[in-house]
């Protein structure tokens, strides 16, 4: 059992994520704030508690998919996470884990 609780909003992205994943694709930071104006400051702070949701049940990690239209790479918050977190993978690895897994649920 997971020791972190998401909030209903943060189940609400991560089941986004899923799709997204589960359909191959990656996901653009402005598709997961659409409609919803408070959730451009704390997103990263969503993704954050996402990632170690995923890393405590051994799944992999959705917020590998979430990335800037103009780079088409996640934020400078996601590697410094993956740093602080000693997740020492290549992106592309990350990437292709979340399709692999959810492209098969």
């Amino acid at each position: 059992m997971s020791t972190i609780a998401l909030t209903d909003k943060e189940t609400a992205i991560r089941e986004k994520l899923i799709k997204a994943a589960s359909e191959g694709r990656t996901v653009y930071y402005s598709e997961l704030t659409e409609g919803d104006a408070s959730l451009v400051r704390s997103l990263g702070a969503i993704l954050e508690r996402i990632t170690r949701y995923d890393i405590e049940n051994k799944q992999p990690i959705l917020a590998s998919i979430v990335v800037l239209k103009e780079t088409g790479l996640p934020s400078e918050g996601f590697f410094e996470l993956c740093d602080t977190l000693d997740i020492d993978a290549y992106l592309s690895d990350l990437q292709k884990e979340c399709f692999e897994w959810y492209g098969n649920c």
